[in-house]
C-alpha cells in the first residue's frame, strides 16, 4: 500500500515543538493573501511569481506577502480594478496606477505587464 513504510526508507520520529517555538513558526501565504490569489485566477489571470524571481531588495515577494499576476490587459485591469475595491493591499501596482495602503501614488515602472499584490 502507498501509505506503508518503504523497506528502505528508515522510521522518522517527529516531535512535538513547545508552545514558544509554535508561536514563531511561519510559512504558506496569508488567507488575504490567497483569497486574492484565487480571486486573480478566477478573473482569467495566471500567479506567475510568488516568492521568485527579480523584485526590489525588501520585496514582499521575499517575505512570502506578494504575487504578481499576468493576463490579457482586460483581464489585469479588471483585476486590478477589483483588488482596490475589495481588498487591504498594502500595495496594488498596474501600468501607472499605484496603490500603496490605500492611498494613490506617484506610477512606478516596470509594472505594464502584470499586476503587483500584496499584503
Amino acid at each position: 500500500s502507498p501509505l506503508q513504510r518503504r523497506r528502505d526508507m528508515p522510521a522518522t520520529r517527529i516531535e512535538a515543538i513547545s508552545h514558544g517555538e509554535l508561536e514563531r513558526v511561519s510559512g504558506g501565504y496569508s488567507q488575504a493573501l490567497f483569497s486574492a490569489m484565487q480571486q486573480a485566477v478566477n478573473m482569467g489571470l495566471t500567479i506567475n511569481s510568488t516568492t521568485t524571481g527579480e523584485h526590489a531588495p525588501n520585496s514582499m515577494h521575499y517575505k512570502g506577502r506578494g504575487f504578481d499576476a499576468i493576463g490579457t490587459p482586460g483581464q489585469m485591469q479588471s483585476f486590478y480594478n477589483w483588488a482596490a475595491a475589495n481588498t487591504h493591499p498594502h500595495e496594488l501596482i498596474h501600468k501607472n496606477q499605484f496603490l500603496k495602503d490605500g492611498h494613490p501614488h506617484a506610477p512606478i515602472g516596470g509594472h505594464d505587464g502584470h499586476v503587483h499584490f500584496s499584503i
